[in-house]
């Protein structure tokens, strides 16, 4: 064994760099082979990948949105005027009582004053004479007698059909509840208790019969005595000999003129211009400018429209399979796209039992109230929805 060790260690000392020069890189390559392994059988470092994103937003559901409004009111102008003057443009938030458009009265102004001439001239060609009233009024007086009469007997039960059915209810309540107590006790048999119980419920009928059968005299009554009503105040109104001829004539007069003066008793006309009612609006639809004849032959002609900026809401497509985790109340995200660093909020304010179709998925529109104090949603606009899913 010495023997064959020399030759070795000959060699070695002979080569004694080379030796070493091999030993060093042998031991380099088990440091390189250990980190290696050492790293392969530790655990993974998590790494932010696009799925790991998908997870952190897997809480809410992410649905497309159109800004969409609940009133808006047409503004129409239905008897003649010229337009002087348009005031607003198209889009323009607009607020309460602000001036829209500019109107020349004068055509509407005349055939007022000559339905008020026609009206006094009918009214000063009615006679002098008068009918006689007093059976009439008598009558009157007699049938408000009835009523008062009869509604005091509906309220308190004192009618005589009244009285009588409230003793035969009371009567049988009490032989019901005696015969229940000898039930209770074993000493009647169940078919003689719904004899009784039959017995109060047929009397209970009766009760309301009878009161059904006053209510319906009391409206009769009422129904006569306006009637009277009317008819004497048609007689005191054209209380002359050429009544029936002349009173025609004035109560048509006044139609025309009520019809006549209520066209312009609207809250958006304050004398000859036309201003928003709506505190919070937006204008949209302008059909009118400057010389424009509107209301010709009575027509209504339709001039604008205004959104209530305040009824905005956004109508979000929620897909058919998450329609389920959307609840009337919640509070909800939403994004506009015209502002993706704004965040609002809002509540679900309606889920329709109604689902349609689009691009080839069927989504139901649900109605969401947005909190937005500065307006950044506009109808038209859009907007990302965000539901807790």
């Amino acid at each position: 064994m010495k023997d064959w060790l020399l030759p070795v260690k000959d060699w070695i000392l002979s080569h004694k760099k080379t030796a070493l020069a091999g030993a060093c890189a042998l031991a380099a390559l088990f440091v390189v082979l250990g980190i290696f392994f050492h790293q392969k059988s530790a655990p993974a470092a998590p790494q932010k990948t696009d799925s790991a994103a998908s997870a952190n937003q897997s809480g809410e559901i992410d649905a497309w949105g159109e800004v969409k409004y609940t009133r808006m009111e047409d503004i129409s102008v239905d008897f003649p005027s010229i337009v002087t003057d348009v005031l607003v443009k198209e889009g323009e938030r607009v607020t309460l009582g602000q001036q829209l458009v500019t109107l020349d009265l004068s055509e509407y102004s005349g055939n007022v004053e000559k339905l008020k001439q026609q009206l006094a001239a009918n009214q000063a060609a009615l006679p002098a004479a008068t009918q006689d009233t007093a059976a009439l009024e008598a009558d009157i007086a007699q049938t408000q007698s009835q009523i008062a009469r009869k509604t005091t007997e509906y309220n308190k039960g004192t009618s005589p059909d009244l009285a009588l059915a409230q003793t035969q209810l009371d009567a049988a309540k009490r032989n019901l509840s005696n015969y229940q107590a000898l039930y209770n006790a074993g000493g009647a048999s169940k078919e003689t208790l719904n004899q009784y119980k039959d017995a109060v419920t047929q009397a209970t009928e009766t009760l309301q019969k009878a009161k059904n059968a006053l209510k319906d005299e009391l409206d009769q009554l009422n129904v006569s005595l306006k009637s009277k009503q009317a008819q004497l105040a048609q007689l005191k109104l054209g209380n002359t000999a050429n009544t029936v001829k002349q009173q025609g004539g004035v109560s048509a007069a006044q139609v025309d003129l009520d019809a006549m003066t209520a066209k312009t008793a609207k809250t958006y006309l304050k004398g000859n211009q036309i201003i928003s009612d709506i505190k919070n609006g937006i204008v949209q639809n302008i059909t009118v400018s400057n010389a424009a004849h509107l209301g010709v032959q009575g027509a209504p002609t339709k001039v604008l429209q205004i959104i209530d900026a305040d009824s905005i809401t956004v109508s979000a497509e929620v897909d058919e399979e998450f329609i389920g985790s959307v609840k009337v109340g919640e509070v909800v995200r939403i994004v506009p796209t015209s502002a993706p660093d704004a965040s609002l909020t809002g509540t679900v304010m309606q889920i329709p039992d109604l689902a349609v179709e689009k691009d080839g998925k069927r989504v139901v529109r649900v109605l969401v109230k947005p909190d937005d104090p500065n307006g950044l949603l506009k109808p038209g606009y859009t907007a990302d929805v965000y539901f807790t899913k």
